[in-house]
């Protein structure tokens, strides 16, 4: 399948995410998927093996059409963002840059807010990707076959 994807890459299972409401909307959308966070806590492990481990995931990773879209909302995301780029050369990376002290996660931070071609806070970036999905030839809406002009 080649059709395009906005891929939203949770920072908690949607049950737990703040913005829960506004990512069960956007996932109406069919051209939308989630992915739940690592059972690993990334960003406790040591950066050259949580690379690694990002890198064996985004192998794995079967997705429904082609990722023309990862949207993150934490830096530690970006690992996982990283290897899906490097696999999807033609992606976006869209950061919901959180409001938080960073701390140890400043330079993944600093390295996402670099890379990404939208950075915003996490409510603005689902607020704006529909309008920017459209753009992108990402399926916003459900078609509905058996609808045409009324006889």
């Amino acid at each position: 399948m080649d059709q395009p994807l906005l891929v939203m890459l949770l920072p908690t299972r949607l049950e737990q995410f703040h913005l829960r409401r506004d990512a069960e909307a956007l996932l109406q959308a069919p051209g939308v998927v989630a992915v739940d966070p690592s059972r690993l806590p990334l960003g406790r492990l040591p950066e050259t093996l949580a690379a690694g481990l990002a890198i064996g995931q985004a192998r794995r990773m079967r997705l429904p059409g082609r990722p023309a879209v990862l949207a993150i909302f934490h830096p530690v995301q970006f690992y996982l963002a990283g290897a899906l780029l490097a696999r999807h050369e033609r992606a976006e990376l869209w950061y919901g840059r959180p409001a938080l002290e960073l701390g140890e996660h400043a330079e993944l931070d600093a390295t996402a807010a670099a890379r990404a071609a939208l950075t915003a806070t996490p409510e603005q970036l689902l607020a704006m990707a529909p309008l920017r999905m459209s753009e992108l030839g990402i399926a916003t809406e459900v078609s509905d076959p058996w609808s045409g002009p009324a006889a």
